[in-house]
């Protein structure tokens, strides 16, 4: 299969890499799109390492179709369209995860939308539910309101009925 490697030199190139091998719990999704985010940019720079064992490829999360499953997995099926939290890996053709950091796709949202959703998207879910402990009503302050994760944070903070304040870097962002 094809990924986007980074070399010694610290560029990126397309080149043939081997396909990963599917372990127990896991599920093999052919890739359709992926996402760029901060973590990946600081990941790139070295300045934030993958955990052990994960692939030396980048890519923080990703869109596509669901193309094998572990004998395990019950809760996906080949050919589900899913958007997976990764550790590694979403640069590529394929990449294989575990099955619980994939959820199904809308039909209304395109593959390419949905590669940007994981990451932002349980960064500010863990901050206001489960590290905050976030309860109906309360009111929350969001800083660097125009970024991914606080443009999620609002989304989500609207979804639950939690009025929200939100500050942004400069003017032009406000519009945004």
């Amino acid at each position: 299969m094809k990924a986007i490697i980074k070399t010694e030199a610290k560029r990126l190139i397309w080149d043939e890499v081997e396909a990963p091998i599917l372990k127990s719990g896991q599920i093999r999704i052919d890739i359709h799109a992926s996402a760029v985010n901060r973590a990946d940019l600081l990941q790139f720079k070295g300045f934030y390492p993958p955990p052990p064992g994960a692939s030396s490829i980048l890519g923080l999360e990703c869109a596509g179709i669901v193309s094998e499953i572990a004998a395990d997995v019950e809760n996906h099926q080949v050919g589900d369209p899913v958007c997976a939290l990764l550790s590694g890996g979403g640069y590529a053709e394929q990449v294989v995860c575990d099955a619980g950091h994939a959820i199904a796709i809308p039909k209304n949202l395109s593959l390419s939308s949905a590669a940007a959703l994981p990451e932002v998207f349980a960064t500010a879910w863990c901050n206001l539910f489960i590290e905050g402990q976030l309860q109906p009503e309360q009111r929350v302050l969001i800083h660097a309101g125009a970024s991914g994760v606080g443009t999620a944070a609002i989304q989500l903070c609207k979804q639950f009925s939690n009025p929200c304040y939100v500050t942004v870097g400069s003017d032009k962002k406000i519009a945004y």
